[in-house]
């Protein structure tokens, strides 16, 4: 529109009109010329406001992304072999609803009784052998095992090699999973350690 108005202008000092009209043309022009060169101040102002709104809404939005149920699963089941009690804190929810081997059981026991097993057998390797992704449940078949060096649930070491195997389901949300199902071979795990089953050796 400015432009505009400037061809105009300069179409009228152009022609032979009266000086009058011409010092009314030269206003116009200058006023013109002064709302151009603030214009231009301004917008690069008000883009500058925009891209550091729209940084801040990235970087807000950006605070809410929360790795998918597959990434959450994966790195907590395969921090076992790792830092399984931080892993737990992060992935684990403080309000996780819990099915276990025996029905439900506390979270506090859940991640006690794991890191009891991690720390009773010497050479602990943790196996995922599948994981199935519906939704916002992941299904993970695993299998850990190692040598019993250390007392288990007042199992005390018996040398033997043992292993535990089972499939547990997830549900997770927001990063972290709320609810958890299990189920295992844990009463052959039991005898395993007690030299009341065949040793896996």
């Amino acid at each position: 529109m400015i432009s505009k108005k400037a061809r105009e202008a300069a179409a009228v000092l152009t022609s032979a009109s009266a000086p009058v009209r011409r010092k009314r043309v030269i206003g116009a022009m200058t006023g013109l010329a002064v709302a151009a060169a603030l214009a231009a101040v301004a917008v690069p102002a008000a883009a500058q406001g925009q891209g550091s709104h729209g940084a801040s809404s990235e970087h807000s939005s950006s605070q809410h992304h929360y790795l998918s149920p597959l990434q959450v699963t994966s790195a907590y089941y395969n921090s076992y072999n790792g830092d399984l009690a931080a892993a737990f804190d992060r992935y684990i929810s403080k309000d996780l609803v819990l099915h276990g081997f025996n029905g439900p059981e506390s979270r506090e026991g859940w991640i006690k009784g794991d890191l009891e097993i991690k720390a009773g057998l010497s050479g602990f390797k943790m196996t995922v052998l599948d994981q199935i992704v519906e939704g916002d449940k992941v299904v993970t078949r695993w299998s850990f095992g190692g040598v019993h060096t250390g007392t288990i649930f007042g199992i005390p070491a018996s040398g033997r090699e043992v292993h535990l195997s089972g499939i547990s389901i997830d549900r997770v949300v927001k990063g972290q999973s709320i609810e958890h199902w299990s189920e295992g071979n844990f009463g052959v795990f039991l005898d395993e350690l007690r030299g009341e089953a065949p040793s896996a050796k």
